[in-house]
């Protein structure tokens, strides 16, 4: 499905989750933010004439396809770019190093494969020709882009600012209700909230995500409420430990911070994001590790 924007952006919505949403700029040059969108889109954009490719982003999930965009000059943020040039940088990236550990029981391989995750399909999506910075400015011709580096979810995260339009395209501070996700290595819920509070301040009249299916225009309080989600998931992780020590993957298993487990993705990321929340309420001391895997509440009550 493609939704217009405003004259000259449209945006590509992608019906699977597994797949993200794009946005076409449709001016004197022909650009692309993001390609991992539904395979059947693909075709109606005509990729082969695009002439700039931007990607909010390392993960798979929005850089896949990149190989059908051959005329296209593709970039990425320089922090999150090494992950698209070595396999063992990939997993180191996205964390999946800490599989083994994480995930007793779980073949890793089979996992991936479940999702389309293979070394094959991930390496075929490592065609980058440059990198951008915080604040370049993408000229299309009527239209400008404006990059905005906002880490958290991965170091490298951008969202795209069009000022003549007032609007934000904001990638993976994607609003929907499992979010906010910070569950790799170089992702941090600190960044995240500090990402969405400057966001905010931008005022944008309408925002489109990579994961949902609509453009908003409520798009501020939306923002709002998405940022305090990571506040809400401190308390559940600091209130169950109250009642009792627990281990990670026990933790886990109390889904504090998704309902469901359909995939053990799922429930890797899970352990992940717990312990970036473990970590911040050692940080604020409210909790505390011992036994080498065991983490309670320390005496005191929430502050």
């Amino acid at each position: 499905m493609i939704v217009p924007v405003s004259e000259h952006l449209k945006l590509v919505v992608s019906e699977d989750f597994t797949f993200c949403n794009c946005l076409l700029i449709e001016d004197k040059q022909r650009g692309i933010i993001e390609t991992g969108m539904d395979k059947n889109l693909l075709s109606s954009i005509e990729p082969h004439s695009i002439d700039t490719v931007l990607y909010t982003h390392h993960h798979f999930d929005h850089v896949r396809h990149n190989e059908f965009f051959p005329q296209a000059y593709i970039s990425i943020h320089g922090l999150d770019y090494p992950a698209l040039t070595d396999f063992n940088l990939f997993f180191h990236y996205n964390s999946f190093d800490q599989w083994k550990e994480l995930m007793p029981g779980y073949d890793y391989e089979e996992a991936a494969y479940q999702v389309g995750l293979t070394r094959e399909e991930v390496i075929r999506s490592w065609h980058i020709n440059g990198t951008f910075e915080n604040r370049d400015i993408v000229d299309f011709g009527n239209t400008c882009a404006e990059i905005i580096h906002t880490p958290g979810h991965s170091a490298g995260h951008c969202a795209f600012w069009f000022p003549r339009e007032e609007f934000l395209f904001s990638g993976d501070i994607c609003l929907t209700r499992v979010g906010p996700w910070y569950g790799e290595i170089y992702a941090s819920p600190e960044d995240m909230i500090n990402s969405i509070n400057y966001l905010i301040e931008l005022k944008p009249s309408k925002i489109a995500t990579s994961h949902i299916p609509e453009i908003c225009k409520d798009g501020v309080e939306r923002l709002k409420r998405y940022r305090d989600r990571i506040y809400k998931r401190d308390e559940r992780v600091y209130s169950y430990l109250k009642q009792k020590p627990a281990d990670l993957h026990e933790l886990a298993g109390q889904h504090l911070i998704y309902k469901i487990h359909p995939t053990p993705f799922v429930l890797f990321w899970e352990k992940l994001i717990l312990l970036k929340h473990l970590e911040r309420l050692q940080n604020q001391g409210l909790v505390e590790k011992f036994n080498n895997k065991l983490y309670r509440a320390k005496q005191g009550g929430w502050l």
